[in-house]
This record gives structure tokens, C-alpha cells and sequence, in this order.
């Protein structure tokens, strides 16, 4: 979610660290606004993704900013379709957490970025330190209850710095991280409502579901646990690992087809 005013989390850092290398892939791009910002450092850049829609809106998004971006059907999860070292920097924003097995496309991301690139890595941090997602999500358990609130389970996994750094290092990549916090003040419960429905999918599609006294319900709720207008502030905090890859990609379990 972004307010308009500043980039989405981790854009800073992500394009500080990949961004200027000649190729970079971008695991997950969903609509492409971080694959079209690092074209714009001067990378060439391809991404993937597994949804054909949010492909065909990268591919409009690229062609508008005239970005040297390219972007393919692909599984982050399944060998990828790439030869070893074909890139100079590997970058995931928001897309690991939902493997099964990170490590396994960590290393599959060794072996596809050449010795001595980056692989950057962000996820959410946990649940309890995003309050700007995990109150309006509660809000919606306690007024439709916990089934109409089970989306976005994967929220907040892998969300912890040294876990993440631990999980790049088993796969063959010595990494650093940092934790990347800072605040929302919507001015109102319902304008933060209405940027979740307008920005985050899950709520999208749970808001296209509701009644009007439902949505209202929610609204009043969610102003009950975050404040009244002029008082809300929430937390935002992502967690964002570098690692370098180092001569060979590091051996493991071989990948299933």
C-alpha cells in the first residue's frame, strides 16, 4: 500500500542495491512498477509471474514508460527458465513468502544470477508489527468472523530478519538485512478502508462481498481498534535481505521438474 507521497516500501532499497546492474530478473513482478523502476537505472530487466493478468498489466505498464522490460510466464516455485549466470542481480519484493520451499527457489536463484551479483529479498515483517494490515483484518473476524478474515495466511511468514538471513544462507547466499519501518496516518478508519479496497486485493475482493450495514459494521469496528479521525498512526515494517552470490551455486537437493 502507498499514500501517493512516497514510494512503496522497499523500492529505495531494492533499486539501491540491483538497480544499474545490466540484467536483472524480478521474481513475482505482478503489474511491473518495480521491474519499470529498475529499467529506469539503466537495467534490462525481466520479470515473471504465474498470473497472465497481472503479466498483460506489466506489459502495458512497460510499453507506456518505454522501459526495457520483458516479461514471461513463469513459476518461481519449478526450475527456472534460465541458464546459470544469466543474470547480474535477482530481486523478490512481497513474493517469497508464498513458496512452499524458499529455499529451494533461493537456490534456484543462485544458480540463474552470475558470481558476484546481488539477490535482494523483501517480505512483510510479522503480522504483529503491521498493524495497518492485522487490525483491519481483525476488524473483519470480529464482525463477519474468523472464515470471512482468512485471506492473506501467508502474511508476516518468513518475516523475521534473522530467519530470512538464515534462509538465504543455507541456500549458498551470505547475506545482510535490515528492517524497514515507518508510519500511516490515514485521517480517518474509513480512508484507510477505503486505500485497503483500493489497493490490496484481498480487501478488494472481501469489500465486493459486503452489505452496506456489513461495510458499515467493519468501518465502525476498525475505528474502534485504530482511533478516531486525526488520531490514527500504524505501523509499517518490511524486512529486506542483500546477498552476494559467491562462486559456485552452493549444492543441494535436486529440483523436481
Amino acid at each position: 500500500m502507498n499514500d501517493g507521497r512516497r514510494p512503496p516500501p522497499g523500492f529505495p532499497e531494492i533499486l539501491a542495491a540491483a538497480g544499474g546492474a545490466a540484467t536483472v530478473l524480478d521474481v513475482g513482478c505482478g503489474s511491473g512498477r518495480l521491474a519499470v523502476e529498475l529499467a529506469g537505472t539503466g537495467s534490462a530487466v525481466t520479470g515473471i509471474d504465474v498470473s497472465e493478468a497481472r503479466l498483460a498489466a506489466a506489459r502495458e505498464r512497460a510499453g507506456r514508460a518505454g522501459a526495457d522490460v520483458r516479461v514471461l510466464h513463469a513459476d518461481m516455485t519449478a526450475p527456472l527458465p534460465f541458464g546459470d549466470g544469466a543474470f547480474a542481480a535477482a530481486v523478490s519484493r512481497l513474493s517469497l513468502m508464498i513458496a512452499a520451499d524458499p529455499e529451494a527457489v533461493l537456490r534456484e536463484l543462485a544458480r540463474v544470477v552470475a558470481p558476484g551479483g546481488c539477490v535482494v529479498t523483501a517480505v512483510w515483517a510479522r503480522v504483529e508489527e503491521n498493524p495497518w494490515f492485522a487490525e483491519p483484518r481483525a476488524a473483519v473476524a470480529a464482525v463477519l468472523g474468523a472464515e470471512r478474515a482468512a485471506f492473506a495466511r501467508v502474511f508476516g511468514r518468513l518475516g523475521d530478519l534473522d530467519e530470512l538471513v538464515e534462509l538465504h544462507r543455507r541456500a549458498g547466499l551470505p547475506a545482510t538485512g535490515t528492517v524497514i519501518r515507518d508510519e500511516l496516518r490515514p485521517p480517518s478508519a474509513a480512508d484507510h478502508w477505503r486505500d485497503l479496497t483500493a489497493t490490496i486485493g484481498h480487501f478488494a475482493r472481501l469489500a465486493e462481498t459486503l452489505s452496506p450495514a456489513e461495510e458499515a459494521a467493519v468501518g465502525a469496528e476498525l475505528e474502534r481498534r485504530i482511533g478516531p479521525a486525526g488520531s490514527i498512526r500504524l505501523e509499517r515494517s518490511l524486512v529486506l535481505v542483500t546477498a552476494r552470490r559467491e562462486g559456485a551455486t552452493a549444492p543441494g537437493p535436486p529440483r523436481r521438474a
